[in-house]
């Protein structure tokens, strides 16, 4: 080390014959006055602050700029002006006053803080005391672990499968309940009266996830809307009790069956091998379905393409899809049911079989139809088809004059709006307003230009039409001219002439549109 400073602080020393000795004495004091009680205001700035005051410290940090540059690490200080820099021996510490008086000391390389040198404590107590058996001690009301990103791990690590990782719970110092992996890998949940004797309430094992419950479980009675007992994706799906002595299943919240010392209440169809297999399953002790032995008998597929006439149908109910039976009501390949009455002979008289047939046509919307059909023997069967709500409204159609479609049809567009009925009868409706003048003489008075209205649906022949105006100004609305298949002119008219203004008209055409 040279003779003119000292070790560590490099301090400079007065030499003798010196001149000027209070220079070097200034130069030492100034050193000690920055370097005792060492505080600095920050270590956050990469550039000097604009005006800092005099004898202000930091520390500078790393991609400082400015003044500042290329003295990372350094303490920088703030006299006469200017800013002298200082480096740092390893094991100074300095006081950051911008952050709640944090000690940092310099490790030979960087200025770190507390947080970053705690490492291997042998024991840890925050208002309270650690000892050798619990290392962490925490008094408090509550301790919070929380994230430093995403989410938050604690982890209980154990040597091998027959040590303890668990959770213990007490009170007065004495075990009363433990969770974790305790002398295996199975995870338990066990429970004490007294700290000494544990028993398991679950065991959830290690291979295989399912879940044990060693002495058993109560469970809440429940309803058939809420099981004391339910599955995942099911909540309503479940036991529960149903009463005293009782046992209930539910699905979809409701009650299915209810197993009592009374008996087995059931809400649902017997299905599998309890019930009979076929129509004329006669096996002891099955039950019998609705249907079989011609009980009740319905729904019977009927195939190929044999006129329904002869086909000598007894009383029942058929179906058939996807096939053109030649006498069908509907030559389409929907669904279709058959409701069939026979009358023998016996009421008929005379060795004849007379039938009625009710067929629906199986679909959605509109598109539903009824018919009842009646015939004696194997002569044609006679169709009418019968409209219902749903045929009412729809596009009306005829053939021959016989309506073939719905009852009523409504429509409308740019040009108004119309209503078809089956019978034939059309009306077109138009409400506007129209900015008009009348001026033009007409009966003793006024209207206006004719304007023409071109009807929102055609008319098989010339329409009737009404105008009426609805402007108190205006004396009235007239048609102008017979009126066409598609449009008809009309005017508004008044007693005295008028310049334009805006004239509230409606028009209503009525005709048939076949």
């Amino acid at each position: 080390m040279p003779n003119d400073a000292s070790t560590i602080l490099a301090l400079p020393y007065i030499l003798p014959s010196q001149a000027q000795k209070h220079v070097t004495h200034n130069e030492a004091l100034r050193r000690l006055d920055l370097l005792v009680q060492l505080t600095v205001l920050s270590r956050q700035l990469t550039v000097p602050p604009a005006d800092p005051p005099e004898g202000a410290r930091y520390i500078v940090p790393a991609g400082a700029g400015g003044a500042f540059a290329g003295q990372e690490g350094r303490i920088a200080l703030r006299e006469t002006a200017d800013w002298a820099f200082f480096p740092p021996q390893p094991g100074w510490q300095a006081v950051v006053l911008e952050e709640d008086g944090a000690v940092l000391g310099f490790d030979g390389t960087a200025w770190v803080g507390p947080e970053t040198r705690v490492q291997r404590a042998m024991g840890l107590g925050i208002a309270t005391e650690a000892d050798d058996s619990n290392r962490l001690a925490v008094a408090g009301e509550a301790t919070l672990l929380t994230h430093d990103g995403a989410g938050h791990q604690l982890k209980i690590n154990k040597a091998a499968a027959a040590e303890t990782a668990s959770l213990l719970f007490q009170t007065g110092w004495s075990g009363r309940a433990e969770m974790g992996t305790t002398g295996s890998d199975a995870f338990e949940i066990k429970t004490s009266a007294d700290g000494m004797v544990f028993q398991t309430a679950l065991r959830a094992d290690p291979a295989t996830g399912r879940v044990a419950l060693p002495l058993g479980c109560d469970l809440a009675g429940g309803s058939a809307a809420q099981p004391g007992l339910a599955f995942a994706g099911g909540a309503a799906t479940g036991v529960f009790a149903a009463g005293a002595g009782a046992i209930g299943l539910a699905t979809g919240g409701l009650s299915r069956a209810v197993l009592s010392a009374e008996g087995l209440d059931l809400t649902v169809p017997v299905t599998g091998t309890a019930v009979t297999q076929s129509p004329v399953d006669g096996t002891s002790g099955r039950l019998m379905k609705v249907g079989d032995f011609g009980l009740g008998a319905f729904g019977v597929l009927l195939a190929g393409s044999t006129p329904l006439k002869d086909r000598n149908l007894a009383s029942g109910r058929y179906c058939y899809a996807s096939i053109n039976i030649p006498d069908a009501p509907d030559a389409s390949a929907w669904i279709h049911t058959l409701d069939v009455i026979a009358v023998p002979s016996s009421v008929v008289g005379g060795g004849n079989v007379r039938r009625s047939w009710i067929a629906t046509r199986v679909t959605s919307g509109g598109s539903q139809k009824i018919w009842l059909g009646v015939n004696q023997n194997d002569n044609p069967i006679t169709w009418r088809e019968i409209l219902h709500a749903g045929a009412l409204l729809g596009t009306v159609s005829q053939s021959g004059g016989l309506p073939t479609g719905a009852v009523i049809e409504r429509g409308g567009n740019a040009n108004g709006d119309y209503v078809r009925f089956a019978d034939g009868t059309q009306i077109c409706t138009l409400g506007l307003a129209a900015s008009l003048a009348i001026g033009t003489g007409f009966m003793g008075g006024f209207r206006s230009a004719a304007q023409t209205w071109t009807f929102p649906a055609v008319f098989a022949a010339a329409p009737v039409l009404q105008a009426m105006a609805g402007d108190l100004t205006a004396f009235g609305a007239i048609g102008t001219d017979a009126p066409a298949t598609t449009s008809a002119q009309w005017a508004v008219t008044a007693i005295t002439a008028q310049g334009a203004a805006m004239r509230a008209v409606s028009l209503t055409a009525t005709g048939r549109w076949f």
